[in-house]
């Protein structure tokens, strides 16, 4: 059986590399099928565009599942409907307990939920319940699942992102 810190090391987190992406969207239109049952960008979980500063390069955005997630921290709802879990490390959002409030958007740095208009209600990316399937399906390998362990490694070895 794994300790608390072999188990933290070995959550499975989603890495994007602009410099094979080519724009094609299929993991927009991935997760919005596989959430809402129709192709949508606009209540895909994962976003992609087109880089203002490099044309024809792409950045994307999606919910990092941050270890100490704000989200989970500002969400009112009583119990609360923002939830990390200390197993997979995934910050979900219940949908039957948010309260719609939009408390989550605001405390993210990076606004990742978004509110549903639909159903009233918050969403952001679960992972797909470990599937992440924006990654399987990606067919340049532009996004990518890796352990915590060997994100780091990732992301200077390979993509050239440098932490001090």
């Amino acid at each position: 059986m794994m300790n608390s810190i072999e188990s933290f090391k070995e959550q499975r987190i989603l890495l994007f590399d602009f410099r094979k992406c080519s724009g094609c969207f299929i993991c927009m239109l991935v997760c919005s099928y596989t959430h809402y049952g129709g192709f949508d960008f606009n209540k895909s979980h994962i976003r992609v565009y087109e880089n203002p500063k490099a044309p024809l390069s792409f950045i994307s955005m999606y919910c990092t599942h941050c270890d100490h997630p704000i989200c989970e921290a500002a969400c009112p709802a009583n119990p609360k409907a923002i939830v990390k879990s200390s197993d997979t490390g995934f910050v979900k959002i219940d949908r039957m307990k948010c309260i719609g409030c939009r408390s989550c958007i605001y405390a993210c740095p990076i606004s990742i939920p978004h509110f549903d208009e639909e159903y009233g209600v918050c969403s952001k990316c679960d992972a797909c319940d470990g599937k992440f399937l924006c990654a399987e399906f990606c067919s340049t390998g532009a996004l990518m699942v890796v352990p915590r362990s060997k994100a780091k490694y990732y992301l200077e070895n390979i993509m050239g992102v440098k932490y001090e």
